[in-house]
């Protein structure tokens, strides 16, 4: 429930008492360790397993047409606010919306927020940059952390239905009947974590009893705010879907225009299978992003689609570069600027979304 009493200064200051560091994050142990691990993954698919060329690599990479590939560039920072529209609607499912009382963060404010979690994501391990957009949605309009955790557990679950349909799709344009075995496995492993997905929402509310027993009793306020926000999330589902389908068409379209660039014209079905598996293996908790994992991936999936394997590196090399490393350097700018000019960037932030209300987490 709302707290009008509590001071907004007073909650800033508390807020930014508490808030996670993503620096310290960066530099742990564990971090650096993961970092290491995904260096010594793609030394071993590039220079042991393949026995790459690496003069045939760079000569793909330099002979790539400028302009397709700053095509490529601009369409997949577009994925971002199409992302930011999706997650002002599963919020405003919630209620959080500005006809609800809500003062809420613009549509560029959630695409600011989405794009430091998506940095987040790239320099830690197990994703944390989805709890950490919860967070700094919290800070910045003071909604409740757990409801806003459930849209974004939400917003994972729909990602995995439509892109196991898509990639169901696209597998079967490409390869019809002659379909790999290890495409089939990982159709199947689609479908079957797609299923599960639904049937743990589906049992969400009627097993809150059991959650209910098993957590320590002043927890059973957050789960139920955590329940509300994954289950309300799913209204005006036609509008979700068609944000979701789009997402993932510009992900597809910006490997497509890399492809074109080097000059290799691949199917549009093969992008697209190849760029949603590609985000498939970036959720490998092992390293930050799914670094070398993603790399060995895409590798595998170009060499499918009949790439020779200089070709297919240096295609995996230039589409990394759009949606990996040139979110690192951009993202830690942004971060940057926020910790030199915080308190400024800040004011500017929430006057631009409204003024705050506050509420229990």
């Amino acid at each position: 429930m709302l707290e009008p009493s509590r001071p907004p200064e007073k909650t800033q200051r508390e807020n930014a008492a508490s808030a996670p560091s993503l620096a310290q994050r960066v530099f742990r142990v564990r971090n650096i360790a993961s970092f290491v691990l995904a260096l010594g993954i793609l030394y071993l698919v590039y220079r042991q397993l393949l026995g790459l060329d690496w003069g045939a690599v760079w000569a793909s990479v330099r002979g790539a047409d400028a302009w397709l590939f700053a095509l490529a560039f601009a369409i997949f920072y577009c994925s971002y606010p199409v992302r930011a529209l999706r997650w002002k609607v599963l919020l405003a499912n919630v209620g959080y919306e500005h006809a609800s009382g809500h003062p809420m963060p613009s549509t560029l404010g959630l695409t600011r927020i989405m794009y430091i979690a998506w940095f987040a994501n790239c320099i830690t391990i197990a994703r944390l940059g989805d709890a950490y957009r919860g967070y700094l949605l919290k800070k910045t309009s003071g909604v409740s952390f757990a409801v806003t955790l459930g849209t974004i557990l939400a917003e994972r679950l729909l990602d995995l239905l439509v892109m196991a349909v898509m990639m169901g799709l696209g597998v079967l344009v490409i390869f019809g009947a002659s379909l790999p075995t290890e495409a089939t496995q990982a159709l199947a492993a689609g479908l079957i974590l797609s299923v599960i997905g639904i049937v743990g929402l589906l049992a969400l509310r009627r097993l809150r009893w059991v959650f209910e027993r098993i957590l320590p009793k002043r927890l059973h306020a957050h789960y139920a705010r955590l329940e509300h926000g994954i289950i309300s999330s799913f209204g005006r589902l036609p509008v979700l879907l068609v944000y979701s389908v789009v997402g993932w068409l510009i992900e597809g379209m910006t490997l497509y225009l890399v492809a074109l660039a080097v000059g290799v014209p691949v199917s549009v079905a093969g992008a697209l299978v190849v760029a949603l598996a590609a985000s498939l293996l970036t959720t490998v908790p092992i390293t930050p992003s799914g670094l070398g994992f993603t790399e060995a991936g895409m590798l595998v999936m170009l060499g499918w689609l009949g790439l020779d394997v200089p070709t297919a590196s240096a295609i995996t090399l230039l589409f990394r570069l759009i949606n990996y490393w040139s979110i690192v350097v951009f993202g830690g700018l942004v971060l940057y600027l926020f910790s030199r000019n915080g308190d400024r960037l800040k004011k500017e932030w929430l006057d631009r979304s409204g003024t705050p209300t506050y509420e229990n987490p």
